[in-house]
């Protein structure tokens, strides 16, 4: 009797995921992510944070499509507003980029910078999908911060 083996050859698991966190951020666990960290002494009622998730999709997905989950999650905030995406290479893997943000009723202003990268795998797409979020005041200041958290992931396979 054959057995089957995850990862295996046949049933690879998901690319590996690094990133460099600053001093004075701790790593948190959050369901349904590979990582996450965040700013350790938070400021006001929003802690800066980086997540990255990772999702097996089926061969037909594109990152337009989430792209397009992504602009109806964030018309349904108030203000909501989605940026033009980018496309950026960090460490020889190609992202697409879109910064994103709306009004929250206890925070405030709420700015995320996403980063999608896809790869093909037989039947299905791997979708690595990094977050930086600032929020509140500190907006302005904190977003220089997750660009540069965010310019530390290493993808690899």
């Amino acid at each position: 009797m054959p057995t089957l083996k995850y990862p295996s050859e046949q049933f690879p698991g998901p690319p590996s995921v690094t990133v460099d966190i600053p001093d004075g951020w701790s790593p948190v666990r959050v369901p349904g992510t590979l990582l996450a960290a965040r700013r350790a002494e938070q400021v006001g009622a929003f802690a800066p944070n980086l997540v990255v998730r990772g999702f097996t999709r089926s061969a037909e997905f594109t990152i337009g499509r989430a792209l397009a989950e992504l602009k109806a999650f964030v018309g349904e905030r108030p203000d909501g507003e989605m940026d033009d995406p980018f496309e950026v290479e960090i460490d020889a893997v190609p992202f697409v980029g879109v910064n994103v943000s709306w009004t929250d009723e206890q925070v405030g202003d709420v700015v995320q910078a996403h980063l999608f990268a896809g790869a093909r795998r037989g039947q299905v797409v791997d979708l690595i999908q990094v977050t930086g979020s600032v929020g509140g005041p500190q907006v302005a200041d904190e977003y220089a911060t997750i660009q540069e958290l965010m310019q530390t992931v290493r993808v690899t396979r």
